[in-house]
């Protein structure tokens, strides 16, 4: 048979039995040996749906061309107009950040099926930007077979699920055999081909086929990293009692355990100890979706069989699995349902409506408990077992709310600080070293000006404005991360770093101007390139990276192919890296939680890891500026007391102190006592 043989009309839709995948784009794929195809986004859904057809290309030993779109961010947008780095590798990052975001919904034998077609050149990808960075949008496929015969479609249809199946859309057909259409077909196919070959004056187009080569090889060794099904996970002594406590708390309580000491697997063995002897629905929570997906890695090497339901924006169909999976377990279908939700899904009424159907049973466990605000009796109700963890549950000035979190969960069962984790050696010990510049003029009295709109929020030691007060204090703190004498001794400050891999950098969140291009640019990209300059392979991490590319990049980091990572926050919580050796602080909150996670990312064991270092930017004012500086000795403090070099840093911190009139009581704010007599009980 040929595409001539095959009954095509002259449009098709998406909806109903007579659809564009199945009634035109199945059977003409099985007979063509060519596939060209535009688009304006990759998807997945897309692959997955043409699979068969794309095997029968394969096995022709035909040809698949595909061109797309990349989602430029407005970090890409800068990076171009900046021009420190090369159009085309800003390009080619934005497309792998949505090129791997989508590759991940891949299961093991599509991904092998994907690779095949990549690996023999099969499946060629190029990417496609007009000349203004804008959009390439066009939606355009070809088809032809071994007789020459060619199919042209076009019209709203993107190459994804939705455009296949959810949304209404249209394509119209023209055929090369069919008098009027040739020269119709013959149009599209010369406008394909232009782009293709890099001739079109409108488009520019970029190879892409060996970078996503290399990204399909990462994903494949990455998951055979994580599926540690076959390594057996070894608790220590402490993880034991915490759980044994925890049990005998009648499944009810909160574990205090400093960042890197294994809460995630502390929290995941004391569910299983729990299914031991109650059956319950496990329903996990954590603040952000990166979290989620460590959780949900971590969760399979548990419970292996279990139905694991992610709940989240990236995953559309959640509410439709956990209805079908509660109506199994009415009818004794003995699936051990397992919900790893962000807190955001958790708090929606979405969320509490589809639990309603299930009248099991039911643990809640809450990652970064101090984040998690819903504590109303109505939610005790429906779960009958609670387990709290963080490392964090004090803000460090007042305990109080810390104290009434863990109440909340059943009280405080376990408690493993940081200073005991260092003692007995779960944790890794450290070196502080605190950097100094100089604020100016200008940026002491911004400074001063604000701290006076801190104080216009009060009245009579009440509140009486929050949003200025909030905003204020932000900005506040944005003059001394912005400080103009960290831009300008960037490169000092990098020389004073030892080590040249597996460091992090935290930078500000705010926009500088730039000498070399007279733009203003991103703190994180001005820090990426000094970074580069001084020879680290840098890259960042932020909140615009998608979550399989943020794994994609822990992994590389470990390996040591990426030797500094630049981050805002999003380094502060929750993720595992171990391989980190030092952090250099160039933005930091007057925020007690924000230090403690902070450290505890780069205290995790690792391999022939002896030792880390935080180097720490701090800015000195004027002699009368003692707000300002009791921000940054706050901080210099918390660092130092618990370093292998306090002894040194305590009479150097004395003698800044002495400088300001201060003493050390003036900047010891941290409820250290209070926070020890709850740990105590």
């Amino acid at each position: 048979m040929s595409l001539k043989d095959l009954e095509i009309k002259g449009s098709y839709i998406s909806q109903g039995d007579n659809n564009i995948v199945n009634a035109f784009l199945m059977p003409a794929l099985r007979e063509s040996n060519l596939y060209k195809r535009s688009v304006g986004f990759f998807s997945s859904s897309s692959l997955k749906l043409t699979a068969e057809g794309m095997i029968a290309i394969a096995k022709k030993k035909g040809n698949i061309q595909l061109i797309a779109s990349p989602k430029l961010s407005e970090d890409d947008i800068d990076a171009i107009k900046y021009g420190y780095e090369k159009r085309e590798l800003v390009i080619k990052d934005a497309f792998s950040r949505n090129f791997i975001e989508e590759i991940d919904n891949f299961d093991d034998l599509e991904l092998k099926l994907l690779i095949e077609l990549v690996s023999n050149n099969i499946l060629d990808i190029k990417i496609a930007v007009t000349d203004t960075i804008g959009v390439y949008h066009d939606k355009l496929g070809i088809l032809e077979d071994a007789d020459g015969n060619i199919i042209v479609f076009y019209g709203s249809a993107n190459a994804s699920y939705n455009a296949y199946h959810n949304n209404y859309e249209k394509i119209r057909i023209v055929k090369n055999w069919i008098d009027g259409q040739k020269e119709s077909v013959n149009d599209e196919l010369n406008e394909f081909d232009s782009m293709w070959s890099g001739t079109n004056k409108y488009v520019k187009v970029y190879d892409y086929t060996e970078t996503a080569k290399n990204n399909l090889l990462q994903i494949i060794e990455f998951r055979k990293s994580n599926n540690s099904l076959n390594k057996p996970i070894v608790l220590r002594e402490y993880q034991k009692e915490a759980i044994d406590a925890w049990v005998a708390n009648d499944y009810k309580g909160f574990y205090v355990m400093a960042t890197g000491t294994g809460k995630t697997w502390t929290a995941l063995f004391s569910a299983k100890k729990l299914l031991e002897k109650h059956d319950a629905i496990i329903v996990i929570c954590a603040p952000y979706k990166h979290l989620i997906k460590q959780w949900y890695y971590d969760v399979k090497n548990i419970f292996s069989e279990a139905h694991i339901i992610i709940v989240s924006s990236e995953n559309p169909n959640w509410h439709k699995e956990i209805k079908d999976e509660i109506i199994g377990k009415k009818y004794n279908i003995k699936n051990q349902i397992i919900i790893i939700s962000t807190i955001a899904s958790f708090n929606t009424d979405r969320f509490l409506n589809s639990m309603k159907g299930s009248k099991d049973d039911k643990l809640l466990i809450v990652d970064e408990a101090h984040r998690f605000n819903d504590r109303s009796e109505k939610l005790k109700e429906t779960y009958k077992y609670m387990l709290g963890l963080s490392a964090t549950p004090f803000s460090g000035v007042n305990a109080n709310k810390g104290k009434e979190l863990m109440a909340f969960f059943g009280g405080q069962v376990y408690n493993l600080p940081i200073e005991i984790a260092l003692k007995k050696g779960f944790l890794i010990p450290y070196y502080y070293y605190p950097i100094y510049v100089y604020s100016t003029e200008e940026e002491e009295e911004k400074f001063s000006v604000i701290t006076n709109k801190i104080a216009s929020c009060f009245k009579d030691n009440k509140c009486i404005n929050e949003e200025l007060l909030i905003k204020s204090l932000r900005n506040r703190l944005r003059v001394i991360s912005m400080s103009s004498e960290k831009q300008e001794k960037i490169d000092e400050i990098i020389d004073n770093i030892n080590e040249k891999d597996h460091i992090i950098v935290y930078c500000g969140d705010g926009k500088l101007f730039d000498n070399e291009t007279g733009d203003e640019v991103r703190h994180i990209q001005s820090i990426k390139k000094a970074l580069t300059k001084h020879s680290y392979k840098a890259s960042q991490f932020t909140a615009n990276e998608n979550m399989e590319e943020r794994m994609q990049l822990i992994d590389t980091f470990n390996k040591g192919e990426i030797t500094a990572l630049a981050a805002i926050r999003c380094l502060d919580e929750g993720i595992n890296i171990p391989s980190i050796k030092s952090a250099l602080i160039l933005s930091s909150n007057d925020n007690y939680r924000e230090f403690v996670q902070r450290r505890g990312r780069i205290l995790r064991k690792y391999k022939n890891k002896e030792y880390a270092c935080i180097y720490d930017v701090i800015v000195l004012p004027s002699e009368n500026m003692q707000a300002w500086i009791k921000i940054e000795l706050r901080r210099f403090l918390e660092y130092a007391r618990l370093s292998l070099n306090w002894d040194s840093l305590r009479e150097e911190l004395e003698t800044i102190l002495l400088q300001y009139s201060l003493l050390l009581n003036d900047i010891d704010v941290y409820d250290y006592e209070d926070m020890e007599d709850v740990q105590d009980e």
